[in-house]
């Protein structure tokens, strides 16, 4: 049975610590394919501060080159918020010989028990978890026995971090992101 990932979130920018996670989880687990699925409407933020069509632009910007990486608009094209079991049953219709994962970080896998629906999901799916600085995860946590790791640490980049260094300190901001992703923000005028 082949391995499908969704690595699904609100890319707002997508950063290098995205695409480190994706390559290592390609590279480490044989995925048949990596899908990005763009959050329209995220339930767990209160805003997007970039509106979904840059979103997704930035990440195809990313994904173009990234072999068995596409971008997914499942959750954009629906318009409001979309929870993930709903997107991992709509992935596992198309791709139903296959294995369903979810990639998630390790701070998000402490949350899990606040998720919509998670006995569904724990039962149906699987987690590919990134390593997070300072998020230590016990041995005896919930839901542990259906997730693998990536094994290497993530380097410590959020979206929050991105978009206060584009506007107080442009240099710091592209050291962040992909050459591309951050000329499209300056060209846009982004995060201003």
């Amino acid at each position: 049975m082949s391995k499908i990932a969704i690595f699904g979130g609100s890319f707002d920018p997508v950063h290098k610590s995205h695409i480190q996670i994706a390559g290592l989880a390609l590279k480490r687990f044989d995925l048949k394919e990596l899908i990005f699925v763009v959050a329209y409407a995220p339930p767990h933020k209160q805003q997007q501060y970039a509106g979904i069509e840059d979103r997704i632009s930035m990440l195809r910007l990313v994904t173009y080159n990234i072999h068995k990486a596409r971008v997914s608009c499942y959750e954009a094209q629906k318009k409001g918020i979309v929870y993930s079991y709903q997107t991992l049953d709509h992935f596992k219709s198309l791709y139903s010989m296959d294995e369903i994962y979810i990639i998630i970080g390790s701070d998000s896998f402490l949350n899990l028990s606040t998720w919509k629906n998670i006995d569904y999901i724990v039962a149906h799916y699987r987690f590919i978890i990134a390593k997070r600085a300072n998020i230590a995860i016990n041995n005896d946590a919930e839901y542990l026995d259906r997730c693998i790791f990536i094994d290497k640490e993530i380097e410590d980049i959020s979206s929050t971090k991105v978009r206060e260094f584009i506007k107080l300190d442009r240099r710091k901001a592209a050291s962040l992101l992909d050459k591309k992703v951050y000329n499209y923000i300056i060209q846009k005028r982004l995060y201003k």
